[in-house]
This record gives structure tokens, sequence and C-alpha cells, in this order.
């Protein structure tokens, strides 16, 4: 065999073994399990509202649509399997937004609403929202774990993350060890939350881990996304943070 021969077979079987490397490793790679959380949309109307399907008149015209809209726009490419939201208007309508044309049923989740300082606030008027914000923004911290009437922090807590892991539970994604087990029937499943920011906040620092704090950890702004991915390790799997550039956001 000539040198020049030689040396065609020689490039040809490392293209031919880094293609079937490529192969392998593309199909070898475990489809992980993910969770988006969704903040609503710019609000109008009763905050508080639990409005009939379909939703209308609770976003902001045009502002809080045309966020709905774009949001829709970057996650078109974004599989998303399971949908859950919030009770709440505005939740609800930019779920509907988002998910318009595609065969994924919401599923209403009270337990994902808002937080609630103060019963009597919910028909109170703004002003009275206000000078609660202003006397707790004078406070330590850690001096407003509870209102005097309403859910505190802890309360929060275990308002939202039981009834959120029960349903994952349901999924086939099972709370262990520090830890979830995921079922084969639940490997590569995306599931959306529509909810608020405050309830959002709750949801992703229990999944990473981090301790309730009267002082959340993330702030979340309209439409404002974050991916968790539930990464395998010794048949446990754990959550990450996934942080993309915007253009970024669909697979």
């Amino acid at each position: 065999m000539t040198a020049r021969r030689q040396s065609l077979v020689f490039l040809v079987g490392i293209v031919l073994a880094t293609a079937s490397w490529s192969a392998v490793a593309e199909v070898a790679e475990p489809p992980r399990t993910r969770i988006l959380l969704v903040r609503h949309a710019r609000s109008a109307g009763d905050p508080f509202a639990t409005p009939e399907r379909p939703v209308r008149g609770y976003l902001a015209d045009p502002l809080g649509l045309k966020q709905a809209q774009a949001a829709a726009e970057a996650l078109k490419r974004e599989r998303i399997d399971v949908t859950f939201s919030s009770h709440y208007g505005r939740a609800l309508q930019t779920a509907e937004i988002v998910l318009a044309g595609r065969e994924v049923p919401i599923r209403v989740l009270p337990a994902l609403r808002e937080w609630m300082p103060n019963p009597s606030l919910k028909d109170a008027p703004k002003a009275a929202h206000e000078r609660l914000q202003s006397r707790d923004a004078e406070l330590y911290a850690e001096e407003t774990w509870k209102t005097e009437l309403g859910e505190g922090t802890f309360e929060m807590y275990a308002r939202i993350v039981p009834p959120f892991l029960e349903e994952l539970g349901k999924l086939g994604i099972h709370s262990r060890m520090g830890g979830y087990v995921v079922d084969d029937r639940a490997r590569g499943l995306s599931v959306a939350v529509f909810a608020h920011g405050g309830s959002l906040n709750v949801l992703l620092s229990h999944l990473l881990g981090l301790r309730p704090f009267p002082v959340g950890a993330f702030s979340f702004e309209e439409t404002g996304l974050a991916v968790v991915e539930l990464e395998e390790r010794r048949g446990i799997t754990h959550p990450r943070l996934v942080v993309r550039a915007p253009h970024d956001v669909g697979r």
C-alpha cells in the first residue's frame, strides 16, 4: 500500500471513528427532566380574581398582552408536556397565550396563588398595601417572618411546596434523599409553571435547596423565565438552574 493510500485510509478511519463517537454520545446522553417557571405578564383588573376559561381582560392592554405574545414567541420551540398555573386571572391568561395552538392542558393549582400578607387587604384600597409594605421596609428581614393576621414565610412554603411535590410525584418525579427519583415514564418530561413572583421564588428556592427567608433569593420580571434541569447521578437527579441567552430559550 502506498503512503498516499495509507494516509487516505487513516483519515477516513479517523472521520468514521469521530462520527461513531458523536452518534454514541448523542444517543447515550439521557434526556433531562426540566421544570420551567414563568411569571405572568403585566396585569390589569382584579388581581385576586379567579375567572372561568378562556381568560380575557386580566393582562394590561397593550403592554401585558405584548409581553405574553413575546414569551410565546420565545418559547415556541420549547417542548412543554405538562402545565400548572395559579388560578388567578393574570397567570392563567399568560399561560393560555403562551400555549395557544398547543395540545397541552393547563392544570390549575390554587396553591400557587401569590402571598397574602393579610386577608383583610383583599378588599382594601391600594393605600393599605402600600402602608404595609412601607412598615415592613423599616424592619429587619427576621422581624417580618409573619404579619399580624396573614400568611408568614414558613406558612407560604408549607402551602406551596407539598402540593407541588405531590403533583410532580403523580407525573413520576419523586422527591427523595435530597434529590429526585425520576420514573422511566417521566424522563425527559418538560413541566411548565405559570405563577407569580413570590410563589415562583418559593418554588425555585426549594428546588435549589435554599432555606426559607422573608427576602426572596430570586426576582422574576414580568414573563421572566427560570429553567431547572434534573441531572442524574447514580440514580438520583439533582436540580440545577440553567441560565440561557435570550435568543437560546427554545431548543
